[in-house]
């Protein structure tokens, strides 16, 4: 018999447009997080959300729908609240991207489940045959190319030197963030993420730039929607 009551809060639009559906998606997220994506089961997953696993299927079709499901909820949050991220900003500012870098950094520590969610599975994912291998060898490729697309428009401007590779340059910031996520799910959140982070962007503005300066303080973010904590 299905239960009525689900054990996580639905959040964002799918709690306004489906709460069974942002329920199942909770819930995925937190098991996948914890057990990774090979442990979790729809029906360990229908208990968590206070439903049967028929009604899952019934929503998604299949384990690997869900999973592509609770990713793409995930990117949905982040292009809505992080403008500056998105590909079509047309930003050439690059101490104000590393701002915005930084901010996405401090939201997803709010939500650590996100952060293990990721750290799992982009390690799942290395092998080619995994579900989630194809999304994040495109959402690699994406945010690399959104970066470096700033950046080269910062080279275009003026601001950044001329002789800088914006493509290596956008790699190495997604190597760097990746990196501290690792070690700060293994320290058990106790590792100052956004500070090592920043310093490290705080150096790499100073080697870039023209001027030499680092990132200095972020400005205000305005008055646009608040920041959903999404992961990294």
């Amino acid at each position: 018999m299905e239960q009525h009551t689900p054990r996580h809060r639905p959040t964002g639009q799918y709690a306004a447009a489906d709460p069974r559906r942002a329920a199942i998606i909770d819930a995925a997220l937190a098991l996948f997080a914890k057990a990774g994506y090979l442990n979790s089961s729809l029906a360990k997953i229908a208990a968590e959300a206070g439903t049967s696993a028929t009604v899952i299927t019934h929503h998604f079709g299949s384990k690997r729908r869900l999973l592509m499901a609770v990713l793409e909820a995930r990117e949905e949050r982040t292009v809505r609240t992080f403008g500056r991220l998105h590909p079509d900003s047309g930003g050439d500012d690059v101490r104000a991207l590393f701002h915005e870098v930084l901010a996405l950094a401090a939201y997803n520590l709010t939500q650590p489940g996100l952060i293990q969610l990721y750290t799992k599975l982009s390690a799942e994912a290395g092998d080619p045959a995994h579900p989630a291998h194809a999304y994040f060898a495109e959402r690699y490729a994406r945010v690399a190319a959104s970066l470096a697309s700033v950046l080269q428009r910062a080279v275009a401007s003026g601001q950044l030197r001329h002789d800088i590779d914006p493509e290596s340059v956008a790699r190495e910031i997604l190597a760097v963030s990746d990196g501290l996520q690792v070690q700060w799910a293994i320290a058990e959140g106790a590792l100052d993420f956004v500070g090592l982070y920043r310093a490290h962007l705080d150096r790499l503005t100073q080697a870039l730039t023209v001027d030499g300066e680092g990132l200095g303080e972020p400005a205000a973010r305005g008055t646009g929607p608040q920041p959903y904590m999404p992961t990294s």
